[in-house]
């Protein structure tokens, strides 16, 4: 019997010391900055103690480990996470959301279209989700991030807003540029700045990157944004779209979650 209970004493002990050399790792509180004209987001974090080093993942797939407390992610994708290692434990995840919003389709009238009511214009909201604008609508036009021109009945363009109308719609200067795909999932970054344009004709099933680059002062992470249009069909003046919007300033990955 005793022989027995020095065994049972032995097993916890041997438990207890197993739970002291557990090691209970933060999760890193992952902040980002957007760099290389878009193409980079540089992800950082604060030491967390007892760590061996840190697993990146893209999309749910670890890509990487390090030791360091910041790693440029070159890599499109929807979502970045970083957690932190001690041997084989490792902590939760913490996540950066990169992910484009998504408009699936959007039916957009060429200006020629005889209905003044039907919408040449259309815009992204704070949210990122597209949304059309009939250009006869004065009130309309602060929103509009992009318009339809009409070269001819059977030719259309992707025209920025100070363009249009007299004086312009508003003062943004917003450009587009065929990417030469026609495979929208296969475009997972926008090109970066130069080639862009205003207008730009547009052709059925192509797609195009956009760059909304309100001040026209070149690249920057204050309030531009870029992003890809698909077009699905063109019918007379009707082209519809389906668009992808990058919320983080500056960043010109277009992968949709």
């Amino acid at each position: 019997m005793k022989k027995l209970l020095t065994l049972t004493a032995f097993a916890l002990l041997l438990a207890f010391v197993g739970c002291e050399s557990e090691v209970t790792l933060e999760t890193p509180d992952v902040s980002y900055t957007v760099t290389d004209q878009g193409a980079t987001l540089t992800l950082t974090w604060d030491e967390i103690t007892d760590a061996d080093g840190y697993y990146i993942y893209a999309d749910g797939v670890k890509i990487d480990s390090v030791t360091t407390t910041s790693y440029d992610a070159t890599t499109p994708a929807a979502l970045y996470e970083v957690s932190a290692y001690a041997g084989d434990q490792e902590s939760g995840k913490d996540q950066i959301d990169c992910g484009a919003v998504e408009t699936a389709s959007l039916i957009v009238y060429g200006s020629g279209d005889p209905s003044p009511d039907h919408p040449s214009g259309f815009g992204f909201n704070a949210s990122g989700t597209a949304t059309t604008y009939a250009v006869s609508d004065q009130s309309n036009w602060p929103y509009i991030d992009y318009w339809i021109h009409s070269v001819s009945a059977n030719e259309q363009e992707f025209a920025s807003p100070h363009q249009g109308g007299q004086n312009g719609f508003n003062d943004e200067v917003n450009t587009t540029k065929n990417s030469g795909l026609t495979d929208y999932d296969a475009a997972k970054i926008c090109d970066a700045p130069g080639g862009y344009t205003a207008p730009t004709t547009i052709n059925a099933n192509a797609v195009y990157y956009f760059w909304i680059d309100p001040d026209n002062d070149g690249w920057g992470t204050g309030n531009d944004h870029f992003g890809k249009i698909q077009v699905l069909g063109v019918n007379g003046y009707a082209v519809t779209l389906k668009l992808a919007y990058q919320p983080i300033a500056g960043l010109r990955w277009c992968v949709v979650d």
